[in-house]
């Protein structure tokens, strides 16, 4: 059959609606999206044929791409072209009612039936006793799991053949080579956590092989970014078109006017909502401390709005819920602000892409208007009354008072001509 480009783009077009649908809607996913468009017009066009998924995984495969131990941006970009091809797919199938991996192959498992025994060990350790996610658990045993593949590539195969050279000579190779220095860290803390873990369970024999994994703290001073008025506007304009307008709407208006966390708000419940009283009450799940807060009126109509025109008829007791595929609570991915703002003036300036810019834009916006941090901090729920102090440099009007001049700084010769 040969290719029909305005049907392929019209499948291309379902499945990003249903993507967002998802929850799936981060610039950067959006933006790859387009351009994999593109290149796989070219492609089927030049074959005449039309889409197919194998022939397109073909096609993807040979493209050049740095093998994963380096996690260059091609390689990033060759497991994105991958998912890519699958959804559109499961799009013309009928069958992407959810979002998942689509693995381009298994991972390699050690061969040492001591690893395998310690890595399963430590990964159901996470679950049970750490009360991590099991997604959470098993990245990290995925970190761990490529150490242990490079002991046995160097010919070690139990924790008694292993010494500090073996840790830190790991430390050294491509997998480390040209990462920024938050993800190295964040690594480090990973493997010297397992290795802490395998030593006071009995597993390894040397004590202090964790001492071979140095973590020097990366101390950085976090610049605090908040919303402009204009770029709240946009972000709240209607989207008929979007299967989740008056949810994402609903969410923004909730975070904005409240403050509350992002995990408060994907697990928040009817019961939660006091609607006589116009106020919120919860358990947060970050820090386990009751919160009650006042809700106005529209956030509540707003709730409301979504609850009665475009929420699915389900049995959950969580307020906000997948817009397709299975009912289900909403993920840390399932929300996303910069595709609400396309097309308008603030499509490419607002900051950060996620839900928590709200919550910063809603202390800031009460430090402006002469609130008090001790009160600021309660309403945030925070523990640590000095964490809110980070919103001190939003006060743009209050921080000029601090400024020195720079007439006492002595200064030898003329101006800087180009």
């Amino acid at each position: 059959m040969s290719f029909n480009e305005q049907r392929f783009r019209r499948l291309v077009d379902e499945t990003e609606k249903t993507v967002i649908a998802l929850g799936t809607t981060a610039q950067v996913v959006l933006n790859r999206h387009k351009r994999f468009t593109e290149q796989l017009v070219c492609f089927l066009r030049e074959r005449n044929c039309e889409f197919d998924l194998q022939l397109c995984l073909d096609y993807v495969n040979s493209i050049d791409h740095d093998p994963a131990s380096k996690l260059s941006s091609s390689y990033v970009e060759w497991i994105a072209f991958h998912r890519f091809v699958h959804l559109i797919d499961e799009q013309r199938n009928g069958t992407l009612t959810t979002w998942k991996h689509y693995f381009t192959n298994k991972p390699d498992l050690p061969i040492s039936v001591c690893f395998n025994e310690v890595l399963l060990s430590y990964e159901l350790y996470q679950v049970s006793t750490m009360g991590l996610a099991k997604s959470t658990a098993k990245s990290r045993c995925s970190r761990v799991r490529k150490m242990l593949l490079y002991f046995e590539a160097n010919g070690k195969y139990s924790f008694a053949e292993v010494d500090h050279s073996d840790v830190s000579g790991y430390l050294i190779t491509e997998r480390f080579k040209d990462r920024k220095p938050r993800g190295i860290q964040s690594e480090l803390y990973t493997l010297r956590g397992f290795l802490i873990y395998a030593e006071e369970n009995g597993f390894i024999d040397n004590k202090n092989l964790h001492a071979a994994i140095i973590i020097h703290k990366i101390n950085t001073v976090r610049i605090i970014t908040t919303l402009t008025y204009q770029q709240e506007k946009d972000i709240l304009e209607d989207e008929p078109d979007s299967l989740v307008n008056k949810r994402d709407i609903a969410i923004a208006l909730l975070a904005l006017h409240s403050g509350l966390r992002t995990c408060d708000i994907r697990s928040l419940k009817f019961s939660d909502i006091n609607w006589e009283k116009q106020c919120l009450s919860l358990t947060q799940r970050k820090t386990g401390v009751p919160l009650e807060i006042p809700i106005d009126a529209e956030t509540e109509n707003a709730i409301i709005d979504y609850v009665l025109n475009e929420r699915r008829n389900c049995d959950s007791d969580i307020i906000f819920i997948t817009g397709v595929g299975p009912t289900q609570e909403l993920k840390r991915r399932h929300y996303r602000i910069r595709y609400r703002a396309k097309g308008s003036v603030s499509e490419n300036t607002i900051p950060h892409d996620g839900l928590h810019i709200f919550r910063r834009t809603f202390a800031s916006r009460l430090l402006n208007a002469g609130v008090e941090l001790p009160i600021i901090s309660e309403m945030l729920g925070q523990i640590s009354k000095n964490t809110v102090q980070c919103y001190l440099s939003t006060d743009e009007t209050k921080m000029k008072r601090c400024s020195l001049s720079l007439s006492m700084i002595p200064y030898e010769g003329g101006a800087y001509n180009v």
